[in-house]
């Protein structure tokens, strides 16, 4: 049976009223994908899967009508993009609440179905103290590259040349450091976290993926790295 259409919940209320704009299921995490950066449509699909072609053109016209999404021309070739007005990024710090909230509910990523493949490493505080740069994440030897831009931190799909840190690890450990049974430190120390790159960029590593600053920043000056090393 098709579901019936969102009609909002009707009550003089900010919150209500926020709710009738970004309340429908997908909404805030289209939101959430475009306050990395603007994306054409066919690429912002291919980073939601699991939503239909339809719900997807359904969600960006209302958050258009809305004043939160505007469509602008890319690059040559590039086409339409779709990107966050002002009004749309001003959703960042509740993002931010409530995926600090969300963290709870990680202890066990894959008891509704959820795709390891779709955990992002990306939702941190103080990622604005971090310099620009890149890094490479390689989990269950799928690799992935996080890339710092003047305060923010996106992260792609596949390996690009130029990481200044490879860190590899597996599933079940990655699933621990969401949950925050398990660090990064802890990790390599268990051998369950290998690191190709130099030591003074572990400092670096950690202070961008401090998930949620449950992991703090700073230095370990009896790192032993392990340059060269490609398992």
């Amino acid at each position: 049976m098709p579901s019936r259409p969102w009609t909002g919940y009707g009550r003089f209320c900010p919150l209500a009223r926020g709710l009738d704009v970004i309340g429908e299921r997908w909404t805030l995490v289209i939101v959430q994908e475009l306050l990395k950066q603007p994306y054409r449509y066919g690429a912002l699909l291919d980073r939601l899967p699991g939503i239909s072609t339809s719900v997807l053109s359904d969600r960006l016209r209302r958050l258009e009508r809305a004043g939160v999404v505007a469509r602008e021309l890319g690059a040559v070739g590039a086409g339409v993009m779709y990107t966050l007005t002002a009004r749309g990024r001003e959703l960042e710090e509740a993002l931010g609440a409530l995926r600090r909230w969300g963290v709870g509910f990680l202890a066990d990523p894959t008891a509704d179905g959820s795709d390891r493949q779709d955990f992002d490493v990306t939702y941190v505080q103080g990622i604005e103290a971090v310099t620009d740069g890149q890094f490479q994440l390689v989990v269950d030897d799928r690799p992935a590259t996080l890339y710092f831009t003047e305060g923010r931190l996106r992260q792609e799909p596949g390996a690009a040349p130029g990481a200044e840190l490879i860190v590899r690890t597996d599933s079940a450990f990655l699933d621990r450091w969401a949950a925050g049974h398990s660090g990064w430190d802890e990790g390599r120390a268990t051998g369950e976290v290998s690191v190709e790159g130099p030591a003074a960029a572990w400092p670096r590593w950690l202070a961008a993926t401090g998930y949620l600053l449950r992991v703090e920043p700073g230095t370990d000056d009896g790192l032993v790295m392990e340059e060269g090393r490609h398992d």
